[in-house]
């Protein structure tokens, strides 16, 4: 008996799980720091501490002890960031399991939402200025 329908079966399950649990970071656990969320959706909240409209959408501002709550009010999210104090980019992309593909860029296969940058998959930025690092996917939108 052939093992080709089992070796089939076993692929497609295999790809419909990890496109099934495809999940951008949720990148307050790096730590402490204003966190930003950005989407196309107008909302208001009490946990939003200061609102940007960039002209395509909104970006939303909070406390990262206040992201995921915040981040459950909408249907849909564009990106998100966070700005840290004492944290380099390799502690980012080692707690967060991405590969760093250039510097201050990274990837990862898990991640829902990614750009293309000269060909290359791009899922993770990662800025260092001085003490302090921001994170974004699939880049940091807004200044740093």
């Amino acid at each position: 008996m052939s093992k080709f329908p089992l070796y089939l079966a076993l692929c497609i399950s295999l790809v419909y799980y990890s496109l099934a649990t495809a999940t951008n970071p949720h990148l307050e656990i790096l730590g402490e720091g204003e966190y930003a969320i950005y989407s196309r959706e107008d909302i208001a909240s009490s946990l939003i501490t200061r609102k940007v409209n960039s002209g395509i959408g909104f970006i939303y501002y909070t406390d990262s002890s206040n992201a995921s709550t915040l981040r459950e009010k909408f249907d849909s999210i564009d990106g998100e960031s966070i700005v840290l104090s004492g944290v380099t980019a390799k502690e980012v992309f080692k707690k967060l399991g991405y590969q760093e593909v250039s510097p201050g860029y990274g990837y990862s296969p898990r991640a829902k939402s990614f750009i293309k940058v000269n060909g290359q998959k791009i899922s993770l930025q990662v800025v260092e200025r001085g003490n302090t690092t921001v994170v974004g996917w699939p880049v940091v939108l807004g200044s740093y």
